[in-house]
């Protein structure tokens, strides 16, 4: 094996490594010694040659083995294409992507400790939720400015249309209630994107912006 696939190889290990420590532990109870361990390596001191800290290890774990991040990504190339096929389209892959133990496990570990460390809410935004509301936003403004959804705050509309999925994640997820296991993922995230292009039909009097 060529020498820069062995070291990719050794830092995905590690990374793989320190996502069953951060899930069994928690990331701030976690030690380097706890990473090398479920990680397979013999020295701790060997994960800071491919991270720089703990909190860059956090990072590559949300940025390399969230599955929800290749979906934000391609929210970069959303077109023009009307809301009411992208959102049912984005719907459709996230309701996929929601249930994957993988979501769950990361997921898990970013609302607990973005809790108890608010310095790492900055990190986890740059490529996760932040990322995506601001992507989303900058969708829904276009699409607002060509009269196919009511005029309002794109920031303020973003937030009508994800934060019944993040209640939703918390109370299936993290709170573990009954209620919201008997409602599927599809079902959730449909309803959710249903009842929010019914709410943002644009006005009877909205013209396109010129």
């Amino acid at each position: 094996m060529a020498p820069r696939d062995e070291a990719e190889l050794r830092r995905q290990q590690i990374i793989d490594g320190a996502l069953r420590a951060f899930s069994q532990l928690g990331f701030e109870r976690a030690t380097n010694r706890d990473i090398a361990r479920a990680a397979g390596i013999g020295s701790p001191g060997l994960i800071y040659h491919y991270f720089k800290d703990k909190t860059d290890l956090l990072y590559q774990v949300v940025r390399e083995r969230m599955p929800l991040i290749q979906l934000i990504d391609s929210m970069k190339e959303l077109d023009d294409t009307p809301p009411e096929v992208v959102l049912p389209q984005l719907a459709g892959r996230l309701a996929h992507l929601i249930n994957q133990p993988l979501t769950v496990a990361i997921g898990k570990i970013i609302i607990g400790e973005v809790l108890r460390h608010p310095q790492l809410a900055q990190v986890i935004n740059e490529i996760g939720p932040g990322r995506a509301m601001n992507l989303l936003a900058a969708y829904l403004e276009r699409q607002m400015a060509l009269g196919r959804l009511r005029r309002t705050d794109p920031q303020i509309a973003v937030r009508l249309l994800i934060g019944p999925l993040y209640a939703y994640f918390l109370s299936r997820y993290v709170l573990n209630q009954p209620e919201a296991h008997a409602i599927s993922p599809h079902a959730m995230v449909t309803e959710a994107v249903d009842l929010f292009l019914r709410a943002m039909q644009p006005e009877a009097n909205q013209n396109p912006s010129s």
